[in-house]
């Protein structure tokens, strides 16, 4: 079992693990040699540096949760199978979790991968120039930073290590999660005045100045430093290299790859690195499990197309809830009667048959309907459609070469946006922020008022709704979710409850909207309930469940450990 204080008996045996050399970023197979000697020249450097990249950003290599599968832990989202991310949705994880271990072995690894290299990379002085070594240099400090992020959001106050220790000092209590900020910012800090704003030929993917600042913004939105996350959204925004990408759907497929909004992408290449999104997030008609899925609350937070919650609307109609409503649902989702791959997608339980289609949408024969027949089909009646690309349907199902973005532009702006809200300095430039995103969703400019429902009111509260309504919607199965919730402390209204999915029937036996609740956004369903299906119960405790339990195997191993309240 892996533990911070095997991390640090890592370091004193220098048993460094590198993937072999490549010449792509994307193209880090796991073997290894191993030399005290290490670092000793650019190659070596550059060994070091991919692996870095390797374990920090390649969740679905290591055990731990895959960044989407977080939303599963959310009100956005269920997952079927796996009893880890179950237990944490369900509010009954403990300290003995695999989960807990696993993410704070994946990212400790990845710091001992790190700060090995920084403490050693000076063995190379005389055989690199500086600027490459100022490169390697930053590239390592924007990992560690992004490390540190998972760390100190998930768990709170966790050991905060710039360099390599000496097993004397296994003994290693917790830093204060203020304090590991400051080394997150100054670590991001060094990379923005180093790294180029882009990359070319072989060297693309890797983090750039705009990806060191966006991530910067980031982190101090999530710890309300309200100056620092806008001035730094401004200056990402200020470098006139990223835009939104026109199409929305698009952008979660294979089309969108590399596309103009993305800052910073995991990378994945058949033979390398790969994922099985489409095997967990697909339906059971093409061959998947439907093991991920959105929920009903999720379904229900899109605004209808005149800009308003679906129980203020008039232009929303339950019987027909799909119409007038917020493109950005049929591009995150798959819903009863969406077109899907070959065939139409339903859900209702008497529809043990569907419409396989032709290109144009025709129908054109009938087939068994797996999506309602297998007792494994989606629970909540729904699907992901973002990172669910049909092109991966059959022969890539558990090997998608789709890169999964980890930071793109559209956030960004929703951070200058929320960060100057809560500063209470409000001016059109906020407004902007937000109705480029908006427009975005839509397919048109930003001008075109008449084509999209933009945002002119100014209140703090009225704004405070609508960003936190958007950063909802479009990053929905993106991983966001969890910590938007933490932050903003409604955790327990949105989690506590019964997760719920499609009506149980037809959707025209839902006769008026649910009610939104103005303050957390969150759908409410009153005693039409059961109206819907019941997924599961689920219970959020927030004087505990704001924060992961410290893996016990680092308890066991170091006294000066402590837990978090209530584990």
């Amino acid at each position: 079992m892996k533990s911070l204080y095997k991390y640090l008996l890592g370091f004193a045996l220098i048993a460094v693990v590198f993937p072999a050399c490549q010449d792509d970023l994307t193209k880090t197979p796991l073997d290894a040699p191993a030399n005290t000697n290490f670092y000793s020249n650019q190659d070596e450097l550059l060994l070091g540096i991919n692996g870095a990249y390797n374990e920090t950003l390649w969740w679905e290599i290591t055990g731990s949760p895959a960044p989407e599968q977080l939303d599963a832990m959310t009100d956005l989202g269920f997952e079927r199978s796996n009893g880890d991310i179950k237990a944490v949705a369900l509010g009954s994880a403990s300290s003995t979790s695999g989960i807990f271990e696993s993410t704070w072995n994946q990212f400790y690894g990845a710091l001992s991968r790190v700060n090995n290299l920084l403490g050693n990379m000076s063995r190379a002085e005389e055989n690199v120039s500086s600027e490459f070594m100022e490169r390697i240099e930053a590239e390592a400090r924007f990992l560690r930073a992004y490390a540190y992020i998972y760390l100190s959001e998930l768990y709170g106050d966790v050991p905060l290590l710039t360099e390599a220790p000496n097993i004397e000092d296994a003994q290693i209590a917790r830093t204060s999660k203020s304090e590991v900020v400051d080394q997150i910012i100054s670590d991001l800090d060094f990379a923005a005045q180093t790294l180029p704003e882009s990359w070319s030929g072989s060297d693309e993917g890797r983090a750039t100045k705009g990806a060191a600042f966006a991530l910067k913004a980031r982190i101090a939105l999530y710890n309300e430093r309200w100056d620092v996350a806008a001035q730094t959204a401004q200056e990402v925004m200020d470098m006139d290299v990223y835009s939104l990408y026109p199409d929305y759907g698009a952008m979660f497929q294979y089309e969108g790859i590399r596309n103009s909004g993305v800052i910073l992408d995991m990378p994945f290449q058949t033979g390398v690195n790969t994922h099985n999104i489409p095997r967990r997030h697909g339906s059971r008609n093409m061959g998947a499990y439907s093991q991920s899925v959105p929920s009903q609350f999720i379904v229900d937070s899109y605004e209808a197309t005149d800009g308003k919650p679906i129980d203020e609307s008039s232009a929303y109609d339950p019987a027909h809830p799909f119409d007038n409503r917020d493109p950005r649902l049929d591009a995150s989702i798959i819903r009863p009667q969406a077109i899907w791959g070959d065939f139409i997608f339903e859900t209702h339980p008497d529809s043990s048959e569907t419409w396989q289609v032709d290109e144009a949408g025709n129908r054109i024969s009938r087939m068994t309907n797996q999506d309602v027949t297998n007792p494994f089909a989606s629970f909540t009646g729904y699907l992901w459609r973002k990172y669910t690309d049909p092109e991966d349907y059959p022969s890539r199902i558990d090997e998608s070469e789709l890169n999964f973005i980890l930071i793109r532009y559209a956030e960004v702006l929703l951070t200058y946006a929320e960060a100057r809200i809560e500063n209470g300095n409000i001016d059109q430039s906020v407004l902007e922020a937000i109705n480029r995103v908006r427009a975005r969703a839509y397919g048109v400019n930003l001008s075109d008022v008449s084509q999209y429902p933009a945002i002119t009111t100014t209140s703090q509260s009225e704004l405070r709704r609508i960003v936190r309504r958007e950063r909802k919607v479009e990053f929905a199965n993106e991983g966001l979710r969890l910590f938007d919730i933490r932050r903003w402390q409604i955790a327990e209204d949105v989690m506590n409850g019964m997760f719920m999915g499609r009506p149980q029937g037809a959707y025209r036996n839902i006769l008026s909207a649910p009610e939104i609740n103005n303050a957390t956004g969150h759908p409410g369903y009153g005693g039409r309930q059961d109206l819907f299906r019941n997924v599961e119960p689920r219970t959020f405790n927030p004087n505990r469940d704001y924060l992961w339990a410290i893996p016990q195997a680092e308890l066991d191993v170091n006294d000066e450990m402590t837990q978090n309240t209530g584990y």
